[in-house]
Order: C-alpha cells, then structure tokens, then sequence
C-alpha cells in the first residue's frame, strides 16, 4: 500500500515539473528594455524608426513587439535588422502592429523601419501626433520613446502618466517620452525674427485660437484615457444591425460557439482590414458587446451575454 503512494507521488512530481515551465513561460516578460528611437520630417511625413528591445530568452521563443503606439494612420514597412551579444535571431516579421521575432539567447535587437503618416496636419505647418504606450505594460519592464523633428518647433505635450522632455539643436526639435501611458503632442513651427528687430506681436485673435485649441486637446485626450477605462460616457448610439460591419464581427463570434477568437481570426473570417476590426471591436468592448481576455501571450474576444442578445437577433431576423 505504502509502495503505491510511493508511486502516486512520483508522478505528481513528474507532472508539476513539466508543467511549471510552461506557466512560468506564459507569463515571463522576456523583454527588459524597449526603445522607439524616431527620425522624422513632418513637412514630408516620412522617417526612420529604429526599434531597440533588450530580450532575455532562456530557450527558443516567440516575442512579439508592438509597434501600433502611435496614431493609427502610421504606416510601417521593414527594412533591417541587427541583433548583439548572444541573441539569436531565427526568424523576423512585421505587420503593421508588431514585430514578430523568434530567438533565444540574451541581448539587444535593433529593427529598422521606414514609417509615414505619423503626425497629422492641424494647420499651415502645425502638426499633432498621439504616443500610447500604455498597452506595453504587460510587455517590457520599461518604455522610452525618443523622437528628432527635422525643423524649429514649440512643442505642447499632453501626457498622462508619462513624463516628457523636449528640446532644440539647431535644425532639430527633440521629444523624449517615458512610462507607460498617453501623450497628445503639438508642433507649433517657431518663426525667429532677425537680430536688431523686435518680434511682431501675434493678433488677439489668433491667441485665442490657440488657447481654445489647447484647451480642446487637453480635454479630448483626458476623455479618450477615461474611456480606455472603461468610464461610461454615452457619444453616439451605434446600430449593430445596420452597420455591416459590427454586424459580421459579431455574427463570426456567435458561430464560433463564444470560444473566444483573435482579431486575426476575426479579420480573416469577416474579410475586413485589420484596422477596421480593431476599432469595432473596442467600441463593442466598450458598450459591453464583447469582453477581451489574456491568455498567454494572446487576446480573445468573446461575446458578453448582451453580445449574444445581438446575436441572436442578427440569426433570428436575417439581417
């Protein structure tokens, strides 16, 4: 009898060894340190981006880097990459929200990207910009966004729960953000007025303008934080059975039995862009259509019970 529990106890011991390392690597953040390092010319709208991630890896393992931090609209296309100390890179891919790499080994990796788009124009050469990096927490230990403007800025930035630093060398208005969270940033072109001659002053007019713009963005961005928290705010009344495309995003997760799906798979059976399934499916999650769970190192959208009310109706009345 006592043999037996001998051997009951040998393979719990077996199994809890076998699986620790698998829960432990589910949840490892293997990246210490990430770097967004950006050379950029508004007036054109294209750059440089130089992605620096520093990985620990103790085996073969797939890390995924994000790089959707920043305003939607930027366009990311692959150019390079290089990898120090005993980081071994086997395989490396990018889409337009991440980075894909697998590697083993500890060091640094460098990914060069072109990238467009990445500010927009509010005015005759003023441009705005957002940097999110609040989803990166889960990510890396720490986050730094380095940015070089080609051109004489002043630089307004609006950040929540970042800290912020700017300055200008000659031709260069420099922009370094760190921390996890948001920023609204505003490049105002600075007009120097030759030496010997005083500057003209700015119409009241115009100084208004700028002050109710600032304020504006201020509070567009405090909004767009409080309802990544999930506060209630009632902007507009969407239609799910009209609008076809929240439509098809909630009829393939019903069909699929609310197993949870990714947005990948949604994109592939809806047959919608990337970007569209994104913003439909943070607008379902947040008016309690759909709820988004972790698990590893990925995120499934499942149906709410008030999702599968909408279902249900799409099914019941063929819409």
């Amino acid at each position: 009898m006592r043999v037996g529990y001998i051997a009951v106890f040998i393979i719990l011991v077996l199994f809890v060894s076998m699986i620790l390392p698998v829960f432990a690597d589910s949840t490892s953040v293997y990246i210490s340190n990430l770097w967004y390092y950006i050379v950029y010319d508004p007036r054109s709208n294209e750059g440089i981006v130089e992605v620096r991630a520093t990985i620990d890896l103790s085996e073969l393992a797939y890390i995924e880097i994000p790089i959707d931090v920043f305003s939607e609209d930027a366009k990311f296309k692959f150019i390079n990459y290089t990898s120090s100390g005993d980081l071994l890179v086997i395989g490396l891919n990018t889409t337009e929200s991440e980075i894909t790499v697998l590697a083993s080994g500890s060091g640094e990796l460098r990914v060069i990207l072109q990238v467009n788009s990445l500010v927009e124009e509010l005015g005759i050469g003023t441009y705005s910009l957002i940097v999110n990096t609040e989803s990166l927490y889960n990510t890396t230990s720490s986050v730094r966004v380095e940015m070089f403007f080609i051109g004489k800025y002043n630089v307004n930035v609006d950040a929540i729960k970042m800290t912020s630093n700017t300055s200008r060398l000659d031709n260069i208005t420099h922009i370094v953000l760190d921390g996890f969270g948001l920023s609204f940033i505003i490049l105002i072109p600075l007009v120097e007025t030759p030496q010997g001659e005083q500057p003209l002053q700015p119409p009241i007019l115009w100084s208004v303008i700028i002050v109710v713009l600032g304020v504006f963005i201020a509070g567009g961005v405090v909004f767009y934080f409080l309802r990544r928290r999930r506060f209630v705010f009632t902007v507009e009344k969407v239609d799910y059975l009209s609008d076809s495309n929240y439509r098809a995003i909630i009829k393939v997760l019903g069909d699929s039995g609310n197993r949870g799906l990714l947005q990948a798979d949604i994109v592939a059976k809806t047959g919608l862009p990337k970007s569209t399934v994104s913003r439909r499916v943070r607008r379902l999650e947040e008016d309690g259509l759909v709820i988004i769970k972790r698990s590893g190192k990925y995120n499934y959208v499942y149906l709410t019970d008030r999702g599968l009310e909408v279902y249900k109706k799409i099914v019941r009345e063929g819409v």
